[in-house]
């Protein structure tokens, strides 16, 4: 039979480990911002070169909302989306995005889990474009790229959410103190 006191230095530990590993895989799934540099140039076939314009994308992975914000020189746009394709090629629509949102303020609309997991995984494999009735194919595009970290963790090198930076060395930092307080407890226990 093992002594009451020797289980709980075990299994408080263990506990305190679970814990604190669920609450880091919850902050990793922290929606995404991803930003745009729009331009006329970077269509194929080029758009008008002096349409030009910037996207900021929120991405939610876990409940698969994308909420774009959309400034550009574009005045009559007819439609806008996010695509699947590297720089310099043309893909399928991934996300399409409400034009209601360009000059204005933030605007969310509904995906997937898996296709906001694809975008967050590799944003560069996806560009966000601008449709016009003259350039039905794309007036104005830009590739997504990770935004710059801001606030808490701004030069931490980590992005808020990923699995990098501070938020991983707490956790082990914690874990590897929790192992610490069970094998005191173990030596307590023992004497």
């Amino acid at each position: 039979m093992i002594p009451r006191a020797v289980s709980i230095a075990f299994v408080a530990p263990v506990l305190a480990s679970g814990a604190l590993l669920f609450t880091a895989g919850a902050a990793s799934a922290a929606p995404q911002t991803f930003t745009a540099n729009l331009s006329g140039s970077n269509e194929s076939p080029a758009g008008n070169a002096a349409m030009t314009g910037t996207a900021t994308v929120t991405i939610d992975s876990s409940s698969g909302q994308v909420c774009a914000k959309v400034t550009t020189t574009v005045k009559d746009a007819a439609a806008m989306h996010i695509h699947k394709g590297a720089s310099g090629a043309n893909g399928p629509i991934a996300v399409p995005l409400d034009i209601k949102s360009i000059n204005g303020a933030s605007i969310c609309v509904p995906s997937t889990p898996a296709v906001a997991k694809a975008i967050v995984a590799n944003p560069a494999g996806y560009y966000v474009n601008v449709h016009t009735p003259a350039n039905p194919a794309g007036e104005e595009r830009g590739q997504l790229a990770a935004a710059a970290p801001s606030g808490a963790n701004a030069g931490s090198g980590g992005q808020a959410g990923t699995s990098s930076g501070p938020n991983v060395a707490l956790v082990a930092l914690m874990v590897a103190g929790a192992g610490l307080a069970g094998a005191a407890g173990w030596r307590l226990v023992r004497r």
